[in-house]
């Protein structure tokens, strides 16, 4: 794996969105990291939509959905989305 920074830009120009999982991606020992939040917000206000994709409850993912500078949270497999 090698840093997006690493990327020439115009290997981005088609990238419409970001897809990311939450455990141990964005969050450390289960929680996010000041670095983790910021790189949300830049990815947002560039105007990069955030989705997160997770496993977990549709409850458990809530609290994240409110708090973090995302578009969406997929949960429960896929099953439910909250945008």
């Amino acid at each position: 794996m090698r840093p997006l920074a690493d990327l020439d830009p115009a290997a981005l120009r088609g990238c419409v969105a970001v897809l990311t999982d939450i455990d141990d991606t964005l969050t450390t020992e289960g929680a996010i990291t000041p670095d983790a939040l910021q790189a949300l917000a830049d990815l947002r206000d560039a105007g990069l939509p955030v989705i997160a994709v997770t496993g977990r409850p549709v409850g458990w993912s809530v609290p994240f959905a409110l708090a973090w500078p995302l578009r969406a949270i997929v949960a429960e497999n896929g099953a439910a989305a909250l945008i």
